[in-house]
């Protein structure tokens, strides 16, 4: 699972398989379990959920978009929705 330090709220964001049943008859369950988990990271991705940050991230992207804590991480004008811009600086939306 992926997680990160600067996240109050953790949640999976992207896949990875978890270790084969070494019996055939767990098989079953085991489909099961992963199914629930890819979906689960669908759900994620689909609501488009913005977890609060508490640190600028390293290498922030043009385009990049973070909820800020405004008082561990303030970009400029306090909580809230911040996007990367071309400047190379945070903008709040």
């Amino acid at each position: 699972m992926a997680t990160f330090i600067d996240r109050v709220v953790k949640s999976e964001t992207r896949y990875e398989p978890g270790p084969l049943p070494e019996s055939v008859e767990d098989l079953g369950n085991y489909v099961v379990t992963e199914l629930k988990r890819i979906g689960n990271i669908f759900l994620n991705q689909a609501t488009f959920r913005l977890e609060c940050m508490h640190i600028e991230p390293t290498r922030p992207r043009k385009g990049d978009i973070r909820y800020a804590d405004g008082t561990d991480w303030n970009p400029g004008s306090g909580e809230g929705i911040y996007f990367f811009n071309d400047s190379g600086t945070w903008t709040q939306l």
